[in-house]
């Protein structure tokens, strides 16, 4: 078999196989959210395309991550004028006018 021969094949396997996956994918879907579960599809194959076209991602994603793990950093007394107010904690971020 020629290299024509594989490709018109490979085409063919590929015309056939993508829409049973499509249709057992929908099925599947449907089935999860009759159950009540929230359908959750692996999504991985992407990543890599993701890391080589843009590959400050991973960097980007692992720092995210961190951040979402560290806690915040309780105020001390020292910090200033509205850290501490009585019996409250302020944390003041700068997104909202002070009073």
């Amino acid at each position: 078999m020629d290299m024509g021969g594989v490709t018109v094949w490979g085409f063919l396997t590929a015309a056939v196989a993508l829409p049973v996956y499509f249709l057992w994918f929908a099925i599947d879907t449907r089935r999860r959210r009759s159950r009540g579960e929230a359908p959750s599809h692996s999504s991985g194959g992407l990543l890599g395309i993701d890391e080589f076209f843009h590959p400050t991602a991973e960097n980007a994603r692992a720092v995210w991550e961190a951040e979402q793990i560290t806690p915040a950093p309780a105020p001390t007394p020292g910090d200033g004028p509205g850290v501490i107010d009585g019996n409250r904690i302020v944390i003041e971020t700068g997104l909202r006018k002070t009073t």
